[in-house]
């Protein structure tokens, strides 16, 4: 079952007395293309693009529960993986101005038992992925037995010699990290001695809104890690069209990277918060954006996208999208807000080898074409 719908914003900016219409962008080509992958079972999911507090476009397509015949609708929640990692830098960024954590402090500051190696690595430098530090994730999943803090300390107590040696100079050479948000989460616990969970709940997701988003919680069966799966969160599946494969996933080892569960309207509401500062003050937000760092020729990076604090930085033909992707082992995610046309895009689907790039760029470019509002 296909859902879809279209909101006219330029008819309804003529009803507000004194206000010049503003152009619905077309996304009649988007519209086509999803319905074909939808039909196809190359997509499966939910899309909402919105402007302002209107809603431009919402799609809803595939079943989040195969066996049951539970579709997706724009009420399931949906395992984002990376996407977290915006969470996770948001709620650094927070305790930055509250005066709990400082960018430029090493972050041996806040988790003491990293490698001596390691202590010339900051804050800033992990949310940028420029830390030099080795991606021990593999190890952190091998040594989860309870939860995510006694699993990091085993694991940095088990690192080799070659793991403990910085790959490059901290803040010098770009190379995406899992393990480095890992580590601040451990950071922002360690500085507001509470768990992560809690303090982001705290700091992003009620200042949000965002009611129906929340942090996986371990769930561990004979001493070892067992998938979650409860109502109102999709089943991911891999595989290919026609012959789909139940994911099996572990999102809550990723506790900083990827243990987020989320809506599209939780990312509506976030955005809305961004947009007003209700997260991070409108100045801590620029200096997520500022300085952006650049993969060296030959990462795997899509071409002309950069890295804030936490946060991607893209250009399609001359429209700027700030964001977050995400996905693995079932789940794909996109969130991009376009801040020259007021406008945000979220992508959730449970299927792990749907592609989004061509959605966010399409809009994009739907947007290019229209006046900014």
């Amino acid at each position: 079952m296909v859902r879809r719908r279209v909101a006219f914003a330029s008819i309804l900016s003529t009803l507000l007395v004194g206000a010049a219409p503003v152009p619905a962008p077309d996304f009649t080509a988007l519209s086509t293309e999803l319905e074909r992958q939808c039909q196809s079972g190359e997509f499966s999911g939910v899309v909402l693009i919105r402007r302002r507090d209107q809603d431009l476009f919402e799609h809803e397509c595939g079943e989040a529960d195969i066996l049951n015949n539970i579709a997706n609708t724009r009420a399931t929640r949906f395992k984002i993986y990376s996407t977290s990692k915006l969470l996770t830098a948001l709620t650094v960024m927070r305790m930055v101005e509250q005066g709990q954590m400082q960018l430029d402090r090493s972050i041996a500051s806040y988790v003491p038992d990293v490698p001596e190696e390691w202590s010339s690595v900051t804050l800033r430098q992990l949310l940028n992925h420029t830390s030099g530090t080795s991606d021990l994730t593999e190890q952190l999943l091998a040594n989860f037995r309870r939860d995510h803090p006694t699993a990091l300390r085993a694991t940095l107590a088990s690192i080799t010699e070659t793991q403990r040696q910085l790959n490059s100079v901290p803040g010098q050479t770009f190379a995406y990290n899992n393990f480095g948000f890992e580590l601040l989460a451990d950071a922002v616990a360690q500085a507001s001695g509470r768990p992560f969970g809690e303090v982001v709940n705290e700091l992003v997701f009620r200042p949000a809104g965002m009611t129906t988003a929340n942090i996986e919680r371990p769930n561990i069966v004979a001493g070892h890690p067992h998938m979650v799966t409860e109502a109102g969160l999709a089943l991911g599946y891999n595989g290919e069209p026609g012959k789909l494969e139940q994911a099996i996933n572990y999102a809550f080892v990723q506790l900083g990277a990827g243990a987020v569960r989320a809506t599209v309207d939780d990312f509506a509401r976030l955005d809305e918060a961004l947009a007003a500062g209700r997260i991070v003050r409108p100045e801590t937000w620029a200096m997520m954006l500022a300085n952006p760092v650049k993969p060296p020729q030959g990462d795997r990076q899509p071409a002309g996208r950069t890295f804030g604090l936490g946060v991607f930085v893209t250009e399609v033909e001359g429209v700027k999208l700030i964001g977050h992707t995400g996905g693995t082992n079932g789940f794909i995610s996109d969130f991009q807000r376009f801040p020259q046309h007021d406008a945000m895009m979220i992508v959730l689907v449970n299927r792990g080898f749907a592609r989004t790039a061509w959605l966010r760029e399409g809009v994009a470019r739907a947007l290019a074409r229209t006046a900014t509002p």
